[in-house]
């Protein structure tokens, strides 16, 4: 597909490995293990939408792009008996950086607590993660877990000169303060629903708390606009890359978006359909969808920044592995983080969702996830994200 109308640009680079359900491909059901006498299969749970609608103007938009599609070599497992470390306090490599929160007229906060775990709103704006000190800590990790994805970086686009840089949902604020760190030259704002970002900060960052899904009325423009696993946060995505691009300063300005495609897949059959792991992928889908906050919105993330005017697009996925399974060095310890970040997570992930949509009580989802843990730490499963990583320049 060698077309380049007007130089505009779509690079989609294939992950580690082939992916289970190719983006072409018709839905599937999930595949049944593997018999002595079958191949092993590639499965996805739940199955890849690959009906999802997109519009004519984003079919059109990347169409006329050139796509370029890069194997990549295919995950191999350990078959070693060695027992790998695990994470404690002491060996952390991630401090804490919400220990002082940022202070906001208590009006416009609405802090509401359930099963235990403390949630925030502002405005009307729900979010389905817990905002407590335990989850703070979690957020950090995660975020040293993407660092660690992007080759110890904290942006992947060709940004050069920047003067203003906005980090989308900036959390407990730990990327906004690294990246104000590297570029003291340039201005930057995080916003967030929660006001739990530190104080004591680099002097050329500032937080606001704020609905980004509401019309956005910054009086500058950006340089460079980082939006990093909003996936399930969002319900409106083509809006935001739309408000995003009109808020790029000039056409060499860049918006990234880093986020993970919440499909668990396995290439060998070593994942059951019945298994804890899958079956909490359906549910946390089900429950998602019927909230208006979908979580498979990233693999259709280029074609959206297509058609709201972006050029110049490259998307890449890598393998995030659910343990130390793959005898590769660097996804061994992608996976030694991913499963130490979901272990940690999956609970908080889930039971908002599970108990307001589901119905569920709150014991019943903390029994489940006790099961969803034990897959996690199977190293028999050979089970994985893909996480993505995606840039566009405004034009």
């Amino acid at each position: 597909m060698a077309n380049d109308a007007e130089n505009n640009k779509l690079t989609v680079t294939a992950p580690d490995t082939n992916p289970a359900t190719p983006a072409d491909a018709a839905p599937t059901s999930p595949a049944k293990e593997p018999s002595s006498a079958s191949s092993p299969t590639a499965t996805t749970f739940p199955p890849a939408r690959d009906d999802a609608p997109v519009s004519t103007a984003a079919t059109a938009a990347t169409a006329a792009a050139v796509v370029t599609i890069a194997e990549a070599e295919e995950l191999q497992p350990d078959d070693s008996d060695e027992v790998d470390s695990v994470f404690d306090d002491g060996d952390s490599a991630i401090a804490s950086l919400h220990s002082s929160t940022t202070s906001l007229r208590d009006e416009l906060i609405l802090q509401v607590k359930e099963h235990g775990r403390q949630y925030q709103g502002y405005l009307e704006a729900k979010y389905v993660l817990p905002m407590d000190e335990q989850e703070l800590e979690r957020l950090d990790f995660q975020c040293h877990l993407v660092w660690l994805t992007l080759d110890k970086q904290h942006s992947t686009a060709p940004i050069q000169n920047i003067q203003r840089a906005l980090d989308v949902g900036c959390g407990t604020g730990i990327w906004a303060i690294e990246f104000a760190d590297e570029h003291p030259e340039a201005e930057v704002l995080g916003v967030d629903l929660a006001p739990v970002q530190p104080q004591c900060v680099p002097p050329n960052l500032i937080f606001e708390v704020d609905d980004l899904e509401q019309p956005w009325n910054f009086t500058q423009r950006f340089d460079y606009i980082h939006c990093q696993l909003m996936i399930g946060a969002f319900q409106d995505w083509p809006k935001f890359f739309r408000q995003s691009r009109e808020f790029l300063a000039g056409p060499n300005s860049y918006t990234e978006v880093h986020d993970i495609d919440f499909f668990i897949r396995c290439d060998d059959g070593t994942l059951p359909p019945d298994s804890p792991l899958a079956k909490w992928h359906e549910l946390m889908h089900d429950a998602a969808n019927k909230a208006g906050f979908p979580l498979d919105a990233i693999n259709r993330v280029p074609d959206m920044m297509a058609e709201a005017g972006y050029v110049d697009i490259v998307a890449r996925q890598v393998k995030w592995p659910i343990n130390t399974w793959p005898r590769d060095p660097k996804h061994k310890e992608l996976g030694k983080w991913a499963h130490e970040n979901f272990s940690w997570g999956c609970e908080s992930m889930s039971l908002a969702l599970f108990t307001r949509v589901l119905r569920w009580s709150a014991d019943e989802v903390r029994i489940f996830m006790a099961s969803v843990r034990k897959d996690l730490r199977d190293r028999k499963l050979h089970a994985y994200w893909n996480f993505w990583v995606v840039y566009g320049r405004r034009g």
